[in-house]
């Protein structure tokens, strides 16, 4: 398999890290699990050190490439130096972009995008989450549900910021979920009982919002984001169950929301008597 970080990026940041100090190396290593392997004296002692933790990387491995890109954006974030931009433009080289707050994603992606976009102010949230569960794809069962379950929060959220509808940030998935159903018309009770359909209809918005609550219970469940004292049971097939369903949430909302045509749109302008 090919090497998932380019040998300039990874010779960039080691040279890089010729501006920290040990225990810094040590720390940003070690918070993603990595301790230091066996490496030739390629430099100064910090240097040489960078090279002992990178040689206890599988640059093949997703999941690795994921905790060493949490390590390049922990020196990002503590970097001191007056010339940042040398590592941002090498990323950038190697299709991966940096945000304003120094985190790092895929410029391009694996999966499909979303569709729905277009009509947002602000999608950043979104793609950001998006990006995330391409980089665990295939490779991090429990992290993709769990991403699954941020991209849901986060079209949500978005949606609801986006048609001024208040909500709290610790609202949980079902609050969130029903409040953007129900703005966009896709509730159950916006269903009109003329309609030779709404049967059919209501099963599935029921079953919509079966979805993105489901999948909040398999991540809290199995998934990413809780100190667990087991393995995960998720597998490949899990997590692509988890993205195929709740892209399905994500598009039915974004489609709808921008749709100009959509029945919400014309309740939303009537005035209230």
């Amino acid at each position: 398999m090919p090497e998932l970080i380019s040998p300039r990026v990874r010779g960039t940041f080691r040279d890089g890290a010729a501006g920290s100090v040990l225990r810094h190396i040590d720390r940003m290593w070690q918070a993603e699990g990595f301790a230091p392997g066996i490496a030739a004296i390629v430099g100064g002692q910090r240097v040489t050190r960078w090279s002992e933790y990178e040689s206890s990387v599988d640059w093949t491995n997703r999941a690795h490439v994921n905790r060493v890109l949490r390590v390049y954006e922990s020196f990002l974030l503590d970097y001191e130096g007056e010339d940042i931009d040398r590592f941002i433009r090498v990323l950038t080289l190697d299709e991966w972009q940096v945000d304003d707050n120094r985190r790092i994603t895929a410029a391009t992606v694996r999966l499909a995008g979303l569709s729905g976009l277009d009509q947002l102010r602000d999608s950043s949230g979104i793609l950001a989450a998006f990006h995330r569960i391409d980089l665990m794809l295939d490779e991090d069962a429990a992290g993709v549900v769990g991403g699954v379950k941020e991209l849901i929060e986060s079209t949500a959220k978005t949606v609801l910021e986006h048609l001024d509808i208040p909500f709290a940030e610790a609202d949980d998935i079902p609050s969130l979920v029903t409040k953007t159903q129900n703005a966009l018309g896709l509730g159950v009770s916006s269903v009109d009982d003329s309609l030779d359909s709404s049967a059919s209809v209501k099963k599935i918005l029921g079953g919509l919002k079966g979805i993105a609550i489901g999948i909040t219970e398999l991540r809290n469940a199995e998934g990413s984001g809780h100190g667990r004292t087991r393995a995960s049971n998720l597998t490949a097939r899990h997590a692509r169950l988890a993205v195929n369903a709740g892209r399905a949430w994500c598009e039915i909302v974004l489609d709808t929301f921008g749709d100009p045509d959509a029945p919400w749109r014309t309740r939303a302008a009537t005035p209230s008597p």
